[in-house]
């Protein structure tokens, strides 16, 4: 139809009047003007067949790529690059073309490829967007982390608030042994978006690879020096083998006395095994070091509650508060030391304030309608006491609910014995 139409046009503009066979020996400007209407008609006519014949291809194009994204979000990946591929043949430089194909190429794990292609867009648009952090993500999968890192550092140059582009920044300078960096990396991510999980996991994992890393520093400089031995009880305690970990703080104080914080550690590890008068002990020449240790304030006020000595709690429990004010246990405690002073108003008040924190702690709303019955307030007790029956009511459907999810898998297993 497209080669009819110009066929047709340029028959139009070869079919001049005969009139103007005469006129042949004028020159072109003075035809114009005796024909300017002519001239019109013709202009006209040239310009509509070159519109109809650029528009008619790139319909067809749009066509085209359309179904290639239909492709990509069906997975098919095969399908949608021998399209792109096609589309090229029309447009061989188009960089958006060339994007989605690097793209899909890279989807069915052939990085070599899409590097290709990327870089290929790179050299005629050294910042186009995206496409270096697509290169980036193609080098990091065939562990060129260097090159990787590189990429994403150029892409964060257009584009410095890109997650993906931080994320895996972070991933390849970890990967390329560059710990420090990889975290400053993460913790900026975090920074505007606080709550990115994957960027939290990773951050996790980096700062332990980074605890284990000095750990085997340490071990290497000094094998036999105090600092190794603490790392090690610090090991164990974290492994939950308490009473090894016990062992390896009293070698350690054997050989020093003074090391700094092992009173805390020892303390903190005998409130764990629930061994009151050795926590208390340690804890005591723990806050003699440091009196503002918060959480050795904590544990000693935990511990004074238990015993009901609530006067000396109170003082530890308010300095533990003081550094971590959202500690809903810590509101719990101090809230029984007030009751248990007989001091009914202030319990009130910390216990809502507990409530604040966690508006689902049982404990809490226990303690509240047992206050409240003293207080003869028998509407507020009855409202809490119902609270406690509805939320154990929760807790009790919550556990019948994982017990036959786990059910089924047990069956199973027996079954299969």
């Amino acid at each position: 139809m497209r080669s009819a139409f110009l066929v047709q046009s340029l028959r139009v503009l070869l079919n001049i009047p005969r009139r103007l066979s005469a006129e042949r020996c004028l020159a072109p400007g003075l035809l114009f003007f005796r024909f300017p209407s002519l001239f019109g008609t013709i202009l006209f006519i040239i310009l509509t067949a070159s519109l109809m014949l650029a528009q008619a291809p790139s319909s067809s194009l749009d066509s085209l790529l359309s179904q290639a994204i239909e492709l990509e979000k069906d997975k098919d990946y095969a399908g949608a690059e021998k399209i792109y591929r096609q589309a090229l043949l029309t447009l061989p430089d188009d960089s958006e073309i060339l994007k989605r194909l690097g793209v899909v190429s890279q989807k069915q794990l052939k990085y070599e490829e899409s590097i290709e292609v990327f870089r290929e867009i790179l050299k005629r648009a050294p910042v186009y967007p995206e496409v270096n952090l697509f290169l980036g993500i193609s080098y990091y999968a065939l562990n060129q982390f260097d090159k990787s890192a590189e990429a994403m550092k150029k892409e964060l140059v257009a584009n410095p608030k890109d997650r993906q582009a931080q994320y895996y920044l972070a991933l390849a300078l970890h990967a390329s042994g560059r710990n420090l960096e990889a975290v400053q990396q993460l913790e900026g991510l975090l920074a505007d978006h606080p709550d990115d999980i994957s960027a939290l996991y990773q951050l996790a994992l980096f700062y332990k690879d980074g605890a284990q890393e000095a750990s085997q520093r340490i071990a290497r400089l000094a094998p036999d020096s105090p600092w190794y031995l603490a790392l090690r009880a610090q090991a164990f305690a974290d492994n939950g083998q308490l009473d090894e970990a016990i062992r390896q703080y009293k070698a350690l104080l054997s050989k020093n006395l003074d090391f700094p914080g092992i009173h805390f550690e020892l303390g903190q590890v005998y409130w764990r095994e629930k061994d009151s008068e050795h926590a208390r002990e340690e804890l005591k020449l723990a806050l003699q070091e440091d009196p503002k240790q918060p959480l050795a304030n904590f544990y000693l006020g935990d511990i004074l509650t238990g015993q009901k000595e609530f006067q000396e709690a109170i003082p530890h429990l308010k300095i533990g508060l003081a550094a971590y004010p959202k500690m809903t246990k810590a509101y719990f405690f101090l809230g029984k030391c007030y009751v248990g002073t007989g001091d009914l108003q202030q319990a009130l008040q910390v216990f809502r304030q507990a409530l604040e924190l966690d508006p689902k702690y049982q404990e809490v709303h226990y303690q509240l309608y047992q206050l409240y019955a003293r207080l003869n307030n028998k509407p507020e007790s009855q409202r809490h006491l119902e609270i406690v029956k509805r939320l154990q009511q929760e807790d009790s459907k919550e556990i019948q609910e994982n017990i036959q999810k786990v059910s089924p898998q047990q069956t199973r297993t027996n079954t299969n014995e």
